[in-house]
Parts: structure tokens; C-alpha cells; sequence
């Protein structure tokens, strides 16, 4: 794992403990809102990724093609050993942005499926444009728990073009996961009720290569972790969860070829 440049090194992140008189005041914190707050998206390094640039503001040293990279720390970790993570909610969104060769920019991002009936397809790239010329992109969206040193993480991991195989892959295996309750019989199981491991592959097709996500399962969530991916689960569910919508599209796909978005 790789630290950003310009990010101090933390120090120790044990819990002190504090006399009374210094809590009785607060955190310092009640005004803040959720909208304050950034949840990190995690993304997939390509070669063209800035981070990797060394020019570029945002270079990560040491990170390379193929590692998971978290927006808020900018962290990179190593995409052959992954990440642990706890699943906690899932959503599918429709999102609006400028084409890259029009300069590219977010611009809206909570359309429903119904957008799509407004939209033309190109029947070569398969994507989908609206009469104003912008390009709607079918994303799917995991709340999670990052159980990657320190304490459990929250932030978001999204699956475009291509990588939408993996999460319809993902959706099946938690729709398949069991558990037992406490009658003795086998139910089927919440989302958070197992860790799994998020890695990355290389994936081609006729036009080129890139990375990828892949996803497996591991272990049983510890019970802790569980509560805390429960309540995740019920914030994203009621809409308490502000995702922050990065205005430019992450920096997946080689504009060379279509499907590594």
C-alpha cells in the first residue's frame, strides 16, 4: 500500500483516553452535515490513470496499472492481493455525463432506467446518448466496508460497461449466500453477512486491454463489523448517504477502445 505524496503520515490510531472535562464540550463536529463528509469511490489504476502520471497533480509513488486506488486517502493498494471488504447496500443508477471528447463532466447523476427511453443508441459503441448529445452510463453502485487496517472504512465501488458482468456475478453470489437463524434453519443471508475480496485482473477484447475488477468470497463477517454494516446498510437505504459524484469520470478506460470504462 502506497501513500499520496502530499498526505502526512498518520500517527498512532489507538484510542486515547480523555478525561471527562475535555468531552463535556463535544466533538467539535455537530454542525456538520452528511453533505460534508466525502465517502471515497474505490477505482481500478489504468495506464493512463493521472495518478500514475508523474506530472500530474494527483501521482501516487509507487503505485502501478491494475491497484485499487481510494479517492479521499489516495491510498493505492496492491490489485493482485486486494482488498477485504463487507458489502452493506447496492443500487443502480443512470448517469449523465459529457463526452470525453467534448470536454468531458458530470452532469446529473440520479436519473432512474426511464432515461433510457429518451435516449439513441450507437449501434457500434452501444452507448447511449441523450437529444442534448450527452452519454448515459448504466452503474452499479456498492455501499462497503473497507477492513483494511484500522477501523472499517466506508465507500463506494461502481461497476460500468464491461464490469457490469461482475457485478451481476457479485449480486448472485450474495443472492445465493445462506445463513442459519436462530431457529436452526437455513435463510438467505444479508448482504454484509460475509467479507469478500476485491481484486483486479487484466481483461481484453478486439480493441485492447485493461483492468478489471474481480470478487470472491471469504470469510464470515465478524459480528462488530456486522452492526456496522447494518447500520451502512439502513443510512444508504433511507438516502443518508451522500455520494459525491467526482466531476470527471474516473480515469478506468485507455480512450482507445470503448468497453474499459
Amino acid at each position: 500500500m502506497t501513500d499520496k505524496k502530499d498526505i502526512a503520515e498518520t500517527s498512532n490510531t489507538a484510542i486515547s483516553t480523555f478525561d471527562d472535562t475535555l468531552l463535556s464540550g463535544g466533538t467539535g463536529l455537530e454542525e456538520t452535515t452528511t453533505e460534508d463528509f466525502a465517502i471515497p469511490f474505490i477505482r481500478v489504476l489504468q495506464p493512463m490513470s493521472p495518478q500514475l502520471q508523474k506530472q500530474h497533480g494527483s501521482y501516487v509513488q509507487g503505485a502501478s496499472a491494475g491497484d485499487l486506488y481510494n479517492t479521499v486517502t489516495g491510498e493505492a493498494h496492491d490489485g493482485e492481493k486486494g482488498i477485504l471488504i463487507v458489502p452493506c447496500a447496492y443500487n443502480k443508477k443512470y448517469i449523465e455525463w459529457i463526452p470525453r471528447e467534448k470536454g468531458g463532466g458530470l452532469v446529473n447523476a440520479n436519473h432512474d432506467i426511464s432515461i433510457l427511453s429518451k435516449c439513441t443508441k450507437d449501434p457500434e459503441t452501444r452507448r447511449s446518448y441523450t437529444p442534448d448529445g450527452n452519454e448515459i452510463v448504466e452503474t452499479a453502485q456498492f455501499f462497503v466496508l473497507v477492513l483494511e487496517g484500522g477501523s472499517p472504512q466506508q465507500a463506494v465501488v461502481t461497476f460500468t460497461s464491461t464490469q457490469l458482468g461482475v457485478a451481476r456475478k457479485w449480486l448472485t453470489m450474495l443472492r445465493m449466500a445462506r445463513v442459519e437463524n436462530s431457529k436452526g434453519d437455513s435463510v438467505e443471508a444479508p448482504m454484509f453477512a460475509y467479507t469478500y475480496r476485491l481484486t483486479t485482473t487484466t481483461q481484453s477484447n478486439d480493441k485492447g486491454s485493461w483492468n478489471g475488477y474481480s470478487v470472491n468470497q471469504e470469510g464470515a463477517t465478524e459480528m462488530p463489523i456486522a452492526m456496522m454494516a447494518k447500520d451502512f446498510m439502513s443510512a444508504a437505504r433511507a438516502g443518508d448517504v451522500q455520494v459525491k459524484e467526482e466531476h470527471q469520470r474516473d480515469d478506468v478506460k485507455d480512450t482507445t477502445f470503448d468497453d474499459a470504462i
